[in-house]
């Protein structure tokens, strides 16, 4: 009897036997929602499918559904994943379904902080190890392909921007002649064609066609209609509110849009007056309301001429982004004291792979279409995605930590709310009466005071990038965190009111850090996560003393200039010791200050030179 047979199937009741056949479905119409763990052998392969299945389940159907259905897929789960530890070259399989355990954690269970912060990094020190060493054959492949695509890109992308041209004429008026709504739609252009480069090798290089147009406008409602939405539950006092009102009015139904039965006479029922309430956008909530009326008429009018697939389509992902809203408002329940921002970190990850990698990837399902594409044939591309839309978000959300601050879930927020309590206190009283995103001149402040929050935000960005993306994406995603949080020179933050202060050495920046985020204790070594934050937290005022220090490693320059995100804790450890050799007079000096500003006088030379000796060490 092989191992596979010996593995007990559970009974399903016929009913979980119907919501088997539904979530099969499911996964043949949208196969990028299938788990990928890697080409093993039966058992393996086995286990990939009771693991997609329990997952599309959880994704679909929401946690308070078929929870002993769930159990079940979770038991036949354990039984192969054991079995599988004798499987012929199955140590990346095990390590790939670890990882989706430690991603998508089932909501109801409770697990200790300590545990998963334990786990998170042997998940990602083993992603360290089997991505350090890769052959030099797939070595090539990569770049060799990296470079197609950039080359193909730039061949191209005159053509894209004449299709852009063309699309922006589609635009209601209210939305061109709006400088933010214009600048919302910018991004979406942006994001357009890098999709059809890298995602589908670009596909529908052609200016006169506007075909594509549908994707971009539906993008655009979404985020209008979710800024719209966020509006209104804080004008009606909290998400339950108006949850209630939009489910009333809600249907079910792929055919048509969602919502279409809104008007603003439902919202003056429930008090809001939608021409006293001013949105991000600087315009009313009835002006908000008119621009995403204008442009779902503009989606209406394209779908007219379209066909089944790319009707349904569209309608699907706009039923997605909505529904995703009403699990805010169900979660707030749930929530400490109702806030949005305080849910558990459990109901988070499943929230947010709701509303981040199945949104992008029914997006490029949507676009796949619309461009005459199949999507099933771009599999791993649309999942491949779907992930970086959810490592953005991170980062995302740590510079709209004063937007989103009682008002909607955060990765950020939720770690610190979580896990760091004391610095959640601090991010709430600092920021919670702010209508802004964080500027460049408050970074360096919240790295030192919530710098448990910044390094765990970075260590899932960085899991999610070892386990998912290729060359091409490693270098966007390491580039959209330098322009989003970890390099003030050119960054997406805006500038802040506040006059510059000298910007010092690194090295005097570096040792601040380190003392800001572990104290001066000269006798618990310093470890290398601590030296390697202190040292992105100094970087962002400027790198080039950095540079200097890892001359003439041209391979460490370069990985620190590009690929910084990337680089390992113990890379970074030794670039900063590099550092602090480079420039002893710079360290001695640092320290010297730290001493002269300690009027309590608790920094004695004595403990300064062991601290210094032991950074070093």
């Amino acid at each position: 009897m092989t191992i596979l047979a010996s593995i007990t199937m559970p009974s399903f009741e016929p009913n979980e036997r119907l919501l088997l056949r539904r979530i099969e479905g499911v996964l043949a119409r949208h196969p990028y929602m299938r788990v990928d763990l890697g080409s093993g052998g039966p058992l393996s392969h086995e286990l990939e499918g009771v693991l997609s299945a329990r997952l599309a389940l959880l994704h679909t159907e929401g946690p308070s559904n078929a929870p002993a259905l769930r159990a079940k897929l979770r038991a036949w789960e354990a039984q192969l994943a054991a079995a599988t530890r004798d499987e012929l070259g199955s140590e990346t399989t095990r390590l790939r379904y670890e990882t989706a355990l430690l991603l998508h954690p089932e909501p109801e269970h409770v697990d200790e902080a300590a545990r998963t912060a334990a786990e998170l990094t042997r998940i990602t020190k083993k992603w360290e190890d089997l991505r350090s060493s890769p052959s030099l054959g797939s070595t090539l492949a990569e770049k060799a392909a990296q470079s197609r695509d950039f080359v193909r890109h730039g061949a191209i992308l005159p053509v894209y921007w004449l299709r852009r041209r063309r699309i922006r004429k589609l635009l209601p008026n209210v939305v061109r002649n709006n400088p933010r709504l214009r600048e919302t739609f910018s991004a979406i252009e942006q994001v357009g064609p890098l999709v059809d480069n890298f995602a589908f090798k670009g596909a529908s290089a052609t200016p006169l066609s506007t075909a594509v147009a549908i994707a971009d406008l539906a993008f655009l409602y979404m985020q209008l209609a979710d800024e719209f939405l966020d509006e209104l539950a804080a004008a009606v006092g909290g998400h339950h509110a108006a949850g209630e009102l939009l489910k009333s009015l809600y249907r079910d139904d792929t055919a048509e849009r969602p919502l279409r039965d809104l008007s603003l006479s439902h919202l003056r029922k429930l008090g809001i007056w939608p021409d006293a309430h001013t949105t991000k956008f600087g315009m009313t909530l009835s002006e908000l309301f008119d621009a995403l009326d204008q442009v779902a008429a503009t989606i209406d009018s394209r779908l007219a001429d379209a066909g089944r697939d790319t009707v349904i389509a569209t309608n699907l992902f706009l039923h997605h982004c909505f529904q995703t809203y009403l699990d805010e408002a169900e979660l707030c329940l749930s929530a400490r004291e109702h806030r949005a921002d305080r849910m558990r970190l459990q109901e988070t990850a499943w929230h947010f792979y709701r509303k981040n990698n199945m949104v992008m990837m029914l997006w490029l399902d949507l676009r796949a279409r619309v461009l005459g594409l199949d999507p099933a044939k771009y599999t791993a591309e649309i999942r491949r995605w779907g992930y970086l839309l959810a490592s953005f978000q991170i980062f995302d959300d740590l510079k709209d930590i004063a937007l989103d601050l009682g008002k909607q879930p955060s990765y950020a927020l939720q770690i610190a709310s979580n896990d760091f309590p004391s610095e959640f206190a601090w991010l709430d009283a600092q920021f919670r009466t702010r209508r802004a995103p964080i500027s460049r001149d408050e970074v360096p402040e919240v790295n030192l005071r919530a710098n448990g929050t910044v390094q765990r935000c970075m260590r899932w960005s960085r899991l999610i990038a070892l386990a998912h993306f290729d060359n091409t994406l490693l270098y966007a995603w390491d580039q959209r965190w330098r322009k989003s949080w970890t390099r003030r020179r050119s960054s997406f933050n805006p500038h802040g009111g506040k006059m510059r202060q000298a910007r010092g050495h690194a090295v005097d920046r570096l040792v601040r850090a380190l003392v800001a985020t572990r104290g001066i204790d000269a006798n618990s070594s310093v470890g290398e996560e601590q030296l390697a934050f202190a040292l992105d937290a100094s970087a962002y005022e400027g790198s080039w003393q950095i540079y200097v220090a890892l001359f003439p490693n041209i391979r460490a320059v370069y990985r620190f200039a590009t690929l910084r995100m990337w680089m390992t804790a113990e890379e970074k450890a030794r670039a900063a010791r590099q550092l602090l050799r480079r420039y002893p007079r710079a360290r001695a000096n640092a320290l010297v200050y730290l001493a002269d500003a300690d009027v309590d006088h608790q920094v004695s030379g004595d403990r300064l030179e062991a601290f210094s000796k032991l950074i070093e060490a």
